[in-house]
C-alpha cells in the first residue's frame, strides 16, 4: 500500500512562477521559503501583513537592484518649511523618479510651491521646475528634501523605483 503525505509550509521552489532567468522572482520565492521559520501563529490581518512586509524585506536584501520599496518621513512645518526623508529599502544608490502630487495615486501638481530644495542625493533632471525630479540617492539610500510654501497647502510627495509608486504622507502647510 502506498500512502503520501503532503504538508505545505510555504512556496515550492520547485513549481510555480520560479525561473531561473527572474532573479526578482526566485528573490521573493527563497525569501517566502527562508521566512517560514518565523510564520505568525495568529491568523489575523495585521500579522499576515506584517509577515508580508517581512518576506519582502528579505527578498530585497537577496536581489537588493530589484528591490523597490520607498519610504517617507514627513517632518512638522517650521517656517514655511517641511523636510521630508525619501528612503529606499537599501544602503546604496538608487535612481528615483520623485513629484509632489495634490492627492494620493495623483500625477504631478498642477500648483508648485515656493521652491524644493534636496539637501543631499544628486538631481539629474529637473523635469518641471519645483514638482518633479529625477534623483540620484546617496549611498545611505536617504534623500533629504526641503519644501518652502507660504500659505495654506497639501502636498504628497511620489516616488518611482523600478514602476513602482509609493506616496507620502501628507505635507500640510497652514
Amino acid at each position: 500500500m502506498s500512502a503520501r503525505h503532503t504538508e505545505f509550509f510555504g512556496a515550492d521552489l520547485g513549481r510555480g512562477p520560479f525561473t531561473s532567468t527572474r532573479l526578482e522572482t526566485a528573490a521573493v520565492q527563497i525569501a517566502a521559503a527562508l521566512a517560514q521559520l518565523r510564520t505568525p501563529l495568529k491568523r489575523s490581518d495585521t500579522d499576515i501583513e506584517s509577515h508580508a512586509d517581512f518576506i519582502r524585506g528579505l527578498a530585497d536584501r537577496l536581489a537588493p537592484d530589484f528591490a523597490a520599496a520607498v519610504s517617507f518621513d514627513v517632518g512638522d512645518e517650521s517656517a514655511n518649511a517641511i523636510v521630508t526623508s525619501i528612503r529606499t529599502a537599501i544602503s546604496t544608490r538608487s535612481l528615483l523618479h520623485c513629484w509632489l502630487a495634490d492627492s494620493i495615486g495623483g500625477g504631478e501638481t498642477s500648483t508648485a510651491p515656493d521652491s524644493v530644495v534636496f539637501n543631499d542625493g544628486v538631481v539629474l533632471e529637473i523635469a518641471t521646475a519645483s514638482k518633479r525630479f529625477l534623483v540620484v540617492t546617496p549611498t545611505t539610500g536617504v534623500l533629504s528634501v526641503t519644501v518652502n510654501y507660504v500659505g495654506d497647502r497639501s502636498w504628497y510627495w511620489a516616488s518611482a523605483r523600478h514602476g513602482r509608486v509609493f506616496y507620502s504622507p501628507v505635507l500640510n502647510f497652514d
